[in-house]
């Protein structure tokens, strides 16, 4: 009897024990449980008032992303929220997440949530050649306007965080727009909902405090480009971090159809050119470069052809010519344009003119072609580089592409035409060469990372051009000392060289190592 009363004791005690402890677990409070208290308790405006502005921007302030990185754990529930809400395809996202690490020295490891950081003076906007993207003028949100997109993908190039993204299905770049719509109607963005921490506000900054130099945050692209206006906090003191992805070599799109375009209205402006000066110098009357201006009108016209193929939408691309007061790609559109049409009618009119005339526009347009990868402020793309490549083929294929013409006509001409052509082909491999040596060497190199895709990710194409400047540079110039079939040699020559320079091209895009968001 004694020991059922104990056992009966101990049954109470451990029952006891039990309620208490479901009691306590009911009790508990973990950021998932909080949320989801808040969330069944008020309606939906209620909920995150204190998470959004509940007024307008005064004149010279605009709504901007508030990142507490205290509270950001990674968990991407922000990212699941806006490509549920927003309605996103099944591989669209908006919201990334990124991450910083530290040293050895001082360990850190940080999440970093990131979207559009809706720029006081958007690249996106300033690039985009049809007016596609328009800055709120109250609020101050960058907005895409899908309707009005051609899919060039040229804001993806010119934004240095990596926010447009290209959706293949549709054709066109989308991005975050800060859900205008439901921050209208006193509504929170998807992203500011599902954070369980809280991690994510809308607040309204001015404009004269937003930074115009330094970085937003660890490995952020310089600020002075397009002055973001997210901000980042932290109650602790930020260790030197770096991106958990820097030094990741990464190949990135190779847009063969501007490959194509880039090389082949070169070589038409530069054949143009070639014929310009040698009709001024007396060599030829206009009316003696008919074939060769048939041959590279044809060239630039089936160059200008190709790029076309470049676009999610080519049925709209009449369009191009919208952004031509801040869009270096519409003027290069309109430039080539006019080069066209210049061309063809020093074709059908010859004259030193209207061949001068078209010559002169053709320059221009590969100088817009140089600004509109410049401009992109990506190091790979410099001025330097880049108009050293662009007016380097457009030299050398211009006086190669004559030259071959010449040697069939029987022209004394190409005598002095051939052997230029391959000392400007020595000269623009042996430029290429040295920066990528010289780049490749230098850690501080501002493409560093670029010269080491081409040696590490792409050293396949640097042999393949090597053989053939190889070929052209040495054993073609000795068949033709032979005299033997100068002209056909020479043609062979310019092909090699050709096909040279499409290569060059293709990792002029596929090399270049784009900023981003930190981490990602």
């Amino acid at each position: 009897m004694t020991m059922a009363l104990s056992d009966l004791h101990d049954l109470s005690d451990r029952s006891d024990l039990l309620h208490k402890v479901l009691r306590e677990q009911q009790t508990l409070r973990t950021p998932v449980a909080l949320f989801a208290e808040e969330y069944d308790s008020k309606s939906v405006r209620q909920r995150f008032t204190h998470l959004i502005p509940l007024s307008k921007p005064n004149p010279g302030e605009q709504y901007a992303f508030q990142v507490n990185l205290d509270a950001c754990t990674g968990c991407k529930a922000c990212v699941a929220a806006c490509h549920s809400l927003n309605g996103l395809d099944e591989d669209e996202s908006w919201r990334d997440i990124g991450l910083l690490v530290g040293t050895r020295k001082q360990p850190y490891l940080q999440t970093v949530t990131t979207a559009c950081h809706h720029c006081e003076d958007p690249a996106c906007s300033n690039g985009c050649p049809v007016l596609a993207y328009d800055k709120d003028p109250v609020t101050g949100i960058v907005r895409h306007l899908d309707d009005q997109c051609i899919g060039c993908s040229y804001c993806i190039l010119k934004c240095p965080y990596d926010v447009p993204k290209f959706n293949l299905k549709r054709g066109i770049v989308r991005k975050c727009d800060m859900c205008q719509g439901r921050l209208a109607e006193g509504e929170a963005p998807a992203c500011v909902q599902a954070c369980p921490n809280e991690a994510i506000k809308i607040q309204v900054v001015k404009l004269s405090d937003v930074p115009d130099r330094g970085q937003i945050i660890a490995g952020a692209f310089d600020s002075s480009y397009t002055r973001p206006t997210t901000t980042y906090t932290s109650s602790k003191s930020l260790p030197e971090a770096k991106p958990a992805d820097e030094g990741q070599l990464r190949l990135d799109h190779a847009h063969t159809p501007l490959t194509w375009m880039l090389v082949l209205t070169q070589m038409s402006t530069g054949t143009f050119l070639i014929n310009a000066l040698v009709v001024w110098m007396g060599y030829f009357t206009a009316e003696d470069t008919r074939v060769t201006l048939l041959t590279a009108l044809t060239m630039g016209v089936v160059g200008i052809a190709l790029s076309v193929l470049h676009l999610g939408q080519p049925l709209k691309a009449w369009r191009a010519f919208l952004g031509w007061r801040k869009s270096w790609l519409s003027r290069e559109i309109i430039a080539f344009g006019l080069f066209a049409k210049l061309g063809a009618v020093s074709l059908f009119f010859p004259s030193k003119l209207t061949l001068s005339l078209a010559a002169l526009a053709g320059v221009l347009a590969v100088f817009t072609s140089v600004m509109v990868y410049v401009d992109t402020r990506r190091p790979f793309w410099s001025l330097k580089l880049t108009g050293g490549k662009f007016f380097g083929t457009m030299f050398l294929l211009g006086t190669a592409v004559p030259g071959v013409i010449w040697a069939w006509m029987g022209q004394p001409l190409a005598q002095i035409a051939i052997p230029t052509a391959l000392v400007l082909r020595w000269l623009v491999s042996l430029f290429e060469m040295r920066e990528i040596k010289l780049a490749r060497r230098d850690a501080s190199s501002p493409w560093h990372m670029s010269a080491r895709i081409l040696t590490e990710k792409l050293p396949h194409l640097l042999r393949a051009r090597k053989i053939l400047l190889a070929i052209v540079g040495i054993v073609l110039p000795t068949v033709i000392v032979t005299q033997f079939q100068v002209a056909a040699v020479f043609t062979l020559s310019v092909a090699i060289t050709l096909c040279s320079q499409l290569i060059e091209r293709h990792y002029f895009f596929t090399a270049c190592h784009g900023p981003k968001i930190p981490g990602n």
